[in-house]
């Protein structure tokens, strides 16, 4: 046996046992005739005594060194209230070296020592071995556990589905895989198990759910990964309360048993128009105020006077009283969005700012500052709602927790080229009685304002999940297809399974996707999602530690028929 109890182990009640233990040499201390080692596993830490015939080895010795050690538990002199085993100590009696440590590429326990976030991913196999690690790996797990017996309790069944699939049109690239069998033909990493999910309904198999990995081929930002995990959804005979029900109770059950929050249910919800009218955003963070208001008052003001009558709208924010520095920096941020500036006022001891002597008295306030933005609502409301943030994250308000659902989304939203493009994804329902509005001669505006059957769970200003009630009607499929420029040839090309499928008896059903990675990320209070993922791409997109992507063997190439 390598080892009797492990480094975290040991208490008072241990004194005078003989044990055997191992791991990391954490810390040495030599002195006088005797020497210190703080040896440490993944449990904790246990100190060592040597006394002067091990001096050969300790002198050698180096810290992160691996060795196995037997001795006696003793009682210390002076406890270590910092340790859970620090009552105690093991003097040694056998020492064995098992690997000797090479200097580390850099400073792994001390948090006065920086080092780059690319050569703690390069050496990501030493980074790991942080405490810190350890508890989200061992979080990330629970997690799962947590969700697994949650979903089986409830009488879903966990599916796996294919890792190579077809290519469909999901919103990011796809990662394609060529084939050796089928040469100048691919597969593709899903983007997402929807298709299989939805045929796992039209089986029969009422409620599914998995632990999916999911590849997309998009730039990376601090909450996104070309592959990530997602906790997939599906039910069959079922509407948004079913769905959202359940999905409550997945996220309640985690915070209960992993944070010890109870979290109050039903969760509130907010229409997508509301969220935006008020916060500017679809995921808005609720944790502070700084709500987006209707300044119709300052219609008078001249120069907004054309913007009103032009259609547009006048909204404002009514924030603290901000120091010159940060309005500077909110008036870019408005330059940035297409705005000429951003019309101000602080009120004080001192009255200061371009609008300031020009607002009427109800647009006044006793102390604090005004912030005005003017034009067409959506661009007004978003940038608005990007101005929010930017203050809350200046004046240290995004404290506590926020949860919230976000309802009533669009059924379309345009892209930048002006052609329609599903707001979730083309199997997503319109509202109920807005069915028959897609089959009659709509205006774009009128078209872009059909609610559909989709739903977003925001936490703290993070999109946690979505998803939405299908599409079963193969008429309301066609046509949905038909306002998104898909052909009925394309259609039959990228979704010819699901399709065939429904002509053979599909019931209504509906679902969700979680980021799984994300929902950690927000629940431990991360500031990237490389945070609680074991080994993440870097920012640019690279896995430092194998050097990947990486050049391809020429034989192999051509055994796929492909040219570097």
């Amino acid at each position: 046996m390598l080892r009797t109890h492990t480094c975290g182990e040991l208490r008072r009640k241990d004194v005078r046992r003989k044990v055997v233990l191992a791991g990391w040499v954490h810390g040495l201390r030599v002195l006088g005739k005797k020497a210190f080692i703080d040896l440490r596993d993944r449990y904790g830490i246990t100190q060592l005594v040597l006394d002067e015939k091990f001096r050969e080895l300790y002198e050698g010795l180096t810290r992160e060194s691996v060795i196995v050690v037997s001795g006696r538990v003793v009682k210390r002199k002076e406890p270590n209230p910092k340790l859970d085993t620090g009552d105690i100590e093991v003097v040694v009696e056998n020492l064995a070296i098992v690997s000797k440590a090479e200097p580390l590429p850099f400073e792994l326990f001390n948090p006065d020592v920086e080092s780059t976030e690319e050569t703690r991913l390069k050496y990501r196999y030493l980074d790991l071995r942080r405490p810190e690690m350890h508890r989200m790996l061992e979080f990330r797990f629970r997690a799962s556990m947590v969700l697994r017996n949650y979903l089986s309790m409830l009488g879903f069944v966990e599916v796996e589905t294919p890792y190579l699939s077809k290519p469909t049109p999901e919103g990011a690239r796809d990662f394609l895989v060529p084939s050796r069998t089928f040469r100048g033909r691919f597969w593709a990493l899903p983007q997402s198990p929807q298709q299989y999910k939805q045929l796992l309904m039209v089986s029969g198999l009422d409620r599914y759910f998995q632990l999916a990995r999911c590849f997309r081929d998009e730039d990376l930002r601090k909450d996104r990964q070309y592959e990530f995990t997602q906790l997939d959804i599906e039910m069959s005979f079922a509407g948004e309360e079913d769905v959202m029900k359940v999905a409550e109770g997945a996220v309640a059950v985690l915070y209960a048993q992993l944070l010890g929050i109870k979290l109050k249910r039903p969760f509130p919800r907010l229409s997508w128009r509301d969220a935006m009218d008020r916060y500017g955003s679809d995921k808005p963070d609720l944790r502070f105020g700084l709500e987006l208001e209707d300044m119709d008052a300052a219609g008078d003001i001249r120069i907004f006077r054309e913007i009103v009558k032009g259609g547009g709208v006048v909204k404002g924010i009514r924030a603290p009283l901000l120091e010159k520095p940060l309005v500077k920096r909110l008036e870019e941020l408005a330059r940035s969005e297409g705005f000429p500036g951003l019309a101000w006022a602080s009120f004080g001891e001192a009255t200061k700012g371009p609008i300031a002597s020009a607002l009427p008295d109800e647009l006044r306030l006793k102390e604090g500052t005004l912030l005005l933005l003017g034009g067409e609502w959506q661009k007004v409301v978003e940038t608005l709602g990007k101005i929010r943030l930017e203050m809350a994250r200046a004046l240290g308000l995004q404290k506590g927790l926020s949860i919230t659902w976000i309802t009533d989304f669009p059924l379309f939203e345009v892209t930048e080229e002006g052609s329609f493009q599903p707001a979730h994804h083309p199997f997503t329902a319109p509202k109920k009685g807005f069915e028959g509005q897609l089959f009659e001669e709509l205006s774009r505006e009128e078209l872009l304002n059909i609610p559909a059957r989709a739903y977003d769970l925001v936490i703290n200003g993070v999109e946690i999940g979505g998803g939405s009630v299908r599409i079963t009607d193969p008429a309301l499929q066609e046509r949905m297809f038909e306002l998104l420029g898909i052909s009925r040839e394309e259609a039959r090309e990228k979704f010819g399974m699901l399709l065939e499928a429904f002509r053979y008896g599909v019931p209504p059903h509906g679902g969700i996707a979680f980021g799984f990675d994300r929902l950690l990320q927000v629940m431990l209070g991360k500031q990237s999602l490389r945070d609680v993922i074991a080994f993440p791409k870097s920012k640019s997109g690279r896995a430092l530690m194998e050097d990947a992507p990486s050049g391809a063997d020429p034989e192999q190439l051509k055994e796929l028929g492909l040219k570097a």
